[in-house]
């Protein structure tokens, strides 16, 4: 007798190669859901379980102003807040497909308990016909540490006060915290970024000097200023804005191609970045 597993695992290595063709969903990153549009969420940690950055991205439609103007925002914040609260953030996982396992069929979904000529073709079959991507209830660690330290800087578990906090902390010149959004369109599943803007006290401060322009091969050049001409500590804004950008392209599977130039008021960061999914 072997496991589902063992034969489930010799139909992917004959056709283990079909995955990289599914749909262009991140399986690394974790996501929720606000007004009907679905938010990924990256954490960048310091030492430690400490939170030092959060990216939020989403692909709003032909209507990006959407996605960044002030009523959204407010929402979204408090959706955030209320998925760290209530523990509602997901990731996918891949899943055979299988009709059975569909809302609604009236099937039982199929396992097989012997291992035979006939049950690999089927699992072969299977896999021929695809995966399905399907969402998976998720709590890193990490978040439940957040939680009890946003909630204690706070002073509350409220989700609209705790929402609050978090974005005049991100506002703050002196805070450990910062926030960003970023906008992306579909094509073909892949997503390209459309603009940055940082999340703030009372609405989301649209990042001008970030131009993102797509190119004629699937990539994409992103310009961006790191730097203002004045000191180190006047510039680490800029260095973390860089890096909460460059780190949403690497989940976006683009791989970039970095270059600076000084332009006289600071340095300029020039990115030529492919594709690679």
């Amino acid at each position: 007798m072997k496991s589902i597993f063992f034969k489930f695992s010799m139909a992917m290595m004959a056709f283990g190669c079909f995955i990289g063709n599914a749909q262009a969903i991140d399986t690394k990153a974790i996501y929720f859901e606000t007004q009907g549009v679905e938010v990924m969420a990256d954490f960048q940690r310091g030492n430690g379980y400490e939170i030092k950055r959060i990216s939020l991205s989403a692909a709003c439609g032909q209507n990006d102003t959407r996605c960044t103007s002030d009523s959204f925002q407010a929402r979204m914040m408090d959706d955030f807040a209320s998925a760290l609260k209530y523990k509602r953030f997901y990731k996918y996982v891949y899943m055979p497909y299988d009709p059975c396992m569909e809302p609604g069929a009236d099937c039982i979904p199929h396992v097989v308990d012997s291992f035979s000529e006939s049950d690999v073709n089927e699992l072969q079959e299977s896999v021929q016909r695809g995966y399905t991507l399907r969402p998976q209830s998720t709590r890193p660690s990490y978040l439940d540490t957040f939680w009890t330290a946003v909630t204690e800087a706070a002073g509350s578990t409220a989700v609209g006060t705790v929402a609050d906090h978090l974005k005049a902390e991100s506002d703050k010149d002196s805070s450990n915290l910062r926030m960003y959004f970023v906008t992306t369109r579909l094509s073909k599943g892949q997503q390209i970024p459309v603009g940055v803007c940082k999340i703030g006290g009372n609405f989301c401060q649209l990042q001008h000097d970030i131009n993102i322009r797509e190119l004629v091969n699937g990539g994409i050049a992103v310009f961006m200023p790191v730097g203002d001409g004045s000191s180190t500590s006047d510039n680490a804004e800029y260095w973390d804005r860089e890096n909460a950008v460059r780190d949403l392209l690497g989940e976006f599977e683009y791989k970039c191609i970095p270059a600076y130039t000084n332009s006289g008021n600071g340095l300029i960061l020039q990115m030529v970045c492919s594709y690679m999914k």
